[in-house]
């Protein structure tokens, strides 16, 4: 077994600051099927154990390693009906915990993921009619999940989706350097080739309008994304320059005038901040990271962190910021403070700590955060049957994921706040199956 993992072709840094085609180039055939020999198919699958659809890879995996990209897609299909998308943007816990890592470099599941998908034709076919309706809210990853197996059952699917464009976060919230509109398309498709409907620009402005679709339907899924910005709350946010990752990547994706500052800070240390400077960079920004933590405990993925570096991307780390200095209405700089890790916080990270007498200030005319958001739910009434958390989610069933209102269920960030696409079709999978109950019991 080779140590080091097969490796795929990449755009070139200095010529991919200049444009939005996709970084990573993925695998041949050919290479795909070397890096699945490297596969030691393990007795005890470390691999589908850390993965929340638990989706076999060994399985998948050695159908590459024979070649038959088909199959592989096929036993994909099983248990995730986004392989395209998750070949390139999945965080892959599974190559976390892959023991061919513990000699070399872990086997690239993922890549061989997306070779799958890449190369791979399957179809799937909608199940015997049942007469029983579905109405799903939010065309993100987890309403489409529950919309994939719903029609798979032969229930009728209608999604209707506020935006003008499908994908939620998967369309509005990633660039498509990492993830081709093509690519997200063509998860979406086999989908909707189900005979599940879309209706775009069909926004839920009410808790009544919740209740006249079930009174249309037979059961009602909400999986609206975390589309709400979280404020820092720091002096200064108001001043022209400064604005949040979620609208500035929506509006980058929609094809919008976009305004980038000369000098481009970036607050936090996120895919989504990840996502921010880079695509600030392609505008020609002299864009930076300000995060207040070290680099091993930034929660984005270690080769979008290498990548962004590659591409002049500066890391400010352990440094926090304060205010957000302004004349005239427009931003002209940063105040931050000087910060040390300290004792473990209830994550098990090291806090940070500020170091006394500090300050300093960093030159910025524009300033994206990019620390968290938050799912929309002002569309609820004051006195709402919907049980809610402080966080903004639902509080469902833990085994159905039904809400508090009987026939209304929910999942992925409307549920459990801003998470990964394999977390949200995980969470959106166990929906579907209390669904599928709930119909069969009424």
């Amino acid at each position: 077994m080779k140590p080091d993992r097969v490796k795929t072709k990449m755009q070139d840094p200095g010529e991919r600051i200049h444009n939005f085609d996709e970084v990573v180039l993925g695998y041949t055939r050919e290479a795909a099927i070397e890096e699945a020999k490297r596969c030691i198919a393990c007795k005890k699958a470390h691999c589908d154990e850390a993965c929340p659809l638990h989706c076999c890879p060994a399985d998948y995996i050695a159908f590459i390693e024979e070649g038959d990209f088909d199959k592989a897609l096929e036993q994909i299909l099983e248990y995730n009906p986004f392989p395209s998308t998750c070949g390139r943007v999945c965080v892959h816990y599974c190559e976390e915990k892959c023991p061919v890592g513990k000699k070399g470099t872990a086997l690239a599941i993922a890549w061989l993921k997306r070779a799958a998908a890449d190369y791979g034709q399957a179809s799937i076919a909608p199940g015997k009619p049942t007469g029983k309706k579905v109405a799903v809210i939010g065309a993100g990853p987890a309403g489409f999940t529950v919309a994939w197996e719903c029609a798979k059952a032969g229930h009728r699917v209608a999604i209707f989706e506020a935006l003008s464009s499908p994908g939620g976060m998967l369309w509005a919230g990633i660039p498509s350097y990492r993830l081709p509109r093509a690519a997200l398309d063509k998860d979406m498709q086999r989908i909707l080739d189900l005979g599940v409907e879309l209706r775009l620009n069909s926004p839920i402005r009410s808790e009544q309008e919740v209740s006249d679709l079930l009174d249309q339907y037979d059961a009602v899924f909400i999986g609206i994304g975390a589309h709400e910005p979280r404020w820092m709350g720091i002096e200064g946010e108001e001043l022209e320059g400064v604005v949040h990752v979620v609208d500035f990547l929506r509006d980058v994706n929609q094809g919008k005038d976009v305004k980038v500052g000369k000098e481009t800070a970036v607050i936090g240390g996120g895919s989504s901040a990840m996502d921010a400077v880079r695509t600030a960079r392609r505008f020609g920004a002299d864009a930076f990271i300000v995060y207040r933590r070290a680099r091993e405990q930034m929660p984005a993925d270690e080769a979008e962190i290498e990548q962004a570096e590659e591409e002049g991307i500066v890391l400010n780390l352990l440094t926090n910021p304060t205010r957000i200095l302004g004349e005239n209405g427009k931003m002209t700089g940063l105040e931050c403070l000087r910060m040390e890790l300290g004792e473990p916080d209830e994550s098990g990270r090291r806090r940070p700590v500020p170091i006394e007498g500090s300050e300093f200030v960093i030159e910025a005319d524009m300033m994206i955060q990019a620390i968290s958001q938050r799912p929309d739910i002002t569309w609820l009434d004051e006195n709402s049957r919907f049980k809610t958390t402080r966080w903004q989610t639902f509080e469902v069933d833990p085994e159905t994921n039904e809400t508090s209102v009987p026939g209304v269920f929910a999942a992925g960030d409307a549920v459990s706040g801003p998470a990964t696409i394999v977390e949200a079709i995980a969470d959106a999978l166990k929906a579907a199956k209390g669904i599928l109950k709930y119909l069969e019991q009424s």
